[in-house]
């Protein structure tokens, strides 16, 4: 686990496998992701780091179902009085301790007959459910307006949002839209390429100077100008 501070209001946190994030608002902090199953200590570990502590955690965003995003999520609220935030999609999914669904009916009914209410747990699909989450949409605030706003995303997942944090020069936190290890580019895995894309365009209309991934390095300057260079959308 290592901690470090990307623009003046947001920490990154990296774990093995992802990027988690903690947004300063007055009222304390705001944990965007949770990290796959055994994170939630590394997390509270961070929190403790930068000189707070887990109770500052005042709201929680899940950008997506995926275990790597929803994994300690249940271990976290059962901790912290958090109100927890997911698109409607994928709150229906962590509803039923769900992390990954298929383009398959067929297949999601065999797992459902598997796994839901049974004793069989398989590594990546299944997570403790959360029942207590608040649906947002595109364009909404979270916990109001001026501090983080949801920007529907789709194409790595269909139930993924990305965050616009209009402080400090803009923030863009990217989730799954994009990654960025030696270079800026799509997710390695997506569901559409067209809704990546249009995603991508989707983020870069918004005036960003810091862009963060959940997989990635974060781009610290002119990162709304380097998208737009990147995927062409001069």
């Amino acid at each position: 686990m290592h901690v470090a501070l990307v623009s003046p209001n947001i920490y990154q946190i990296t774990l093995k496998i992802v990027n988690v994030f903690l947004v300063r608002i007055p009222a304390g902090l705001i944990l965007v992701d949770t990290g796959p199953k055994g994170s939630k200590q590394l997390i509270f570990a961070a929190i403790k780091e930068i000189g707070r502590h887990p109770d500052d955690i005042k709201h929680i965003i899940v950008t997506h179902a995926h275990h790597d995003h929803s994994g300690s999520l249940a271990d976290i609220v059962n901790e912290v009085n958090a109100p927890v935030y997911m698109h409607p999609q994928d709150a229906a999914l962590v509803r039923r301790g769900v992390a990954y669904h298929f383009k398959s009916d067929i297949k999601n009914q065999i797992l459902g007959i598997a796994t839901i209410g049974s004793r069989v747990r398989l590594p990546y699909i299944n997570i403790k459910p959360v029942k207590q989450i608040i649906e947002v949409n595109d364009g909404d605030w979270i916990p109001d307006k001026g501090f983080l706003q949801v920007i529907y995303s789709p194409g790595h997942w269909a139930g993924q949002i990305t965050l616009f944090y209009p402080g400090d020069e803009g923030v863009i936190i990217a989730a799954d839209a994009a990654e960025n290890h030696s270079r800026l580019r799509l997710p390695r895995e997506y569901q559409n390429e067209d809704e990546c894309l249009a995603t991508i365009k989707k983020i870069a209309s918004f005036d960003f100077n810091t862009a963060v991934f959940s997989h990635g390095k974060p781009i610290s300057n002119r990162a709304s100008e380097i998208f737009k260079i990147v995927f062409g959308l001069h």
